[in-house]
Parts: C-alpha cells; sequence; structure tokens
C-alpha cells in the first residue's frame, strides 16, 4: 500500500513539480487539545495540469530528485476562478490570504443625505430635517 495524503497547491512556479501543503489533526497530551499541523511536500506533476489552490491527491512514488517523492495521483476540486465581468479578465484564488487576486470592491451604499440642504435647514430652524 502506498502512501496517498490529501493536499492544497501553494505552488507551481517549478517545472513539472508542484508544493504541496498536506494538513493533519494532532492530539496534544498536554493539553487535551487537538491542533492542526501542515507539512509540505513536493510533488511530480508531469502534465502540469495542476494551478494554485486546487486539491490534490499524492502517492508515494521511488524518488524523482533530492526532495521529490511523491506524485500526483489526480486532481481531486480545481480551485475556484473568477471572472470580471467588466474587463472579462480571469483571476485565480490565492492561496495564502484565501482571497482573490483580483477581487472586485463593492460601491459603497449611496444614502439620500444631502449636507448642503441640511446644513441651510439648521440654519434656518436651528434643528435637522428629516
Amino acid at each position: 500500500m502506498r502512501h496517498n495524503f490529501i493536499g492544497i497547491v501553494i505552488s507551481t512556479a517549478m517545472d513539472k513539480t508542484v508544493r504541496v501543503q498536506v494538513a493533519k489533526r494532532v492530539m496534544v497530551h498536554r493539553f487535551q487539545k487537538e491542533v492542526l499541523r501542515h507539512k509540505v511536500y513536493m510533488a511530480h506533476d508531469e502534465m502540469e495540469n495542476c494551478n494554485n489552490g486546487d486539491v490534490v491527491r499524492i502517492e508515494h512514488c521511488r524518488k524523482l530528485s533530492r526532495h521529490k517523492s511523491f506524485a500526483v495521483a489526480e486532481v481531486i476540486k480545481p480551485a475556484r476562478s473568477w471572472t470580471d465581468p467588466e474587463t472579462g479578465i480571469a483571476a485565480q484564488a490565492d492561496v495564502t490570504t484565501k482571497e482573490f487576486a483580483a477581487p472586485k470592491v463593492p460601491a459603497p451604499p449611496q444614502n439620500d443625505i444631502n449636507l448642503e440642504s441640511d446644513m441651510k435647514t439648521y440654519e434656518q430652524t436651528g434643528t435637522l430635517g428629516q
């Protein structure tokens, strides 16, 4: 039986190699609490079809280089992508900040307060008219 891990691709900067962050829960007996620990594996991606943020399954294989002894077996869930409706530019989800690389900022809410007319009303009557 081969070692299989499920993790998130955090880097695709190298040729045919991806960095996969695998999380596991560990019990700290001193405090009787479960904590989340992470380990980063380098995995071989022959077809280079992984992107940042993809959830992948990596499988142990023979040692391919000094740090690489895993291969990407399958892409379980592709990363979320978002297309800006105004420009049509696609943006990938940023793994480090858990936000999109080019977020669309919502417009501020429009209120019906008119400062000039309110100040004139206040000067004339002494109270703010609403």
